[in-house]
């Protein structure tokens, strides 16, 4: 399925419910390669994405998105989107896997669109990057869809894949 784009891959999921399962487990499989380049563990990923209902979104999903051949470059950080109300707990969660935070606020050196972004919180952990960008609306996703380009106007949560425009972006 790595030579296979997104369309294809739902054209082939649309065949039969066993195609449907076979796709369903290789995003699965992207979204949790993902995850363990972040986390000891990619389970630890998923189940902090589930719990504070967090999407990511940027070129780790391009990364997901795109056929793995085209995708070259090496994931430099992670782009999670929330509410406000589950900032604190994802945060906690974030520094009990041994990321810290190292900057947070409305920082110009933080290169998202203030446009329905309420804060951005940098960490890491010494090797990776993640931003936390929470939403001042009531969806995670709005700060989403006044970034700054059409390429990356998508989201994955941890049972939907969306894109705001597959035939420019895929």
């Amino acid at each position: 399925m790595d030579y296979c784009n997104l369309a294809d891959l739902q054209c082939f999921a649309a065949t039969s419910h066993q195609c449907a399962t076979q796709v369903q487990d290789y995003l699965q499989g992207r979204l949790h390669s993902v995850g363990a380049q972040y986390f000891c563990n990619a389970d630890i990923f998923i189940d902090i994405l589930c719990t504070c209902d967090a999407v990511i979104s940027g070129s780790t999903t391009l990364h997901i998105l795109l056929l793995r051949l085209r995708t070259p470059w090496t994931l430099a950080d992670l782009d999670i989107y929330m509410l406000q109300v589950t900032s604190m707990l994802m945060l906690s969660c974030l520094m009990a896997q041994d990321y810290h935070i190292v900057t947070e606020g409305d920082d110009d050196e933080v290169p998202y669109t203030p446009c329905n972004r309420g804060q951005v919180v940098l960490l890491t952990n010494g090797k990776r990057w993640i931003h936390v960008v929470v939403s001042a609306t009531a969806s995670a996703l709005s700060p989403i869809f006044h970034f700054h380009s059409t390429a990356v106007m998508n989201f994955i949560s941890t049972d939907t894949i969306f894109c705001c425009y597959p035939r420019l972006t895929l």
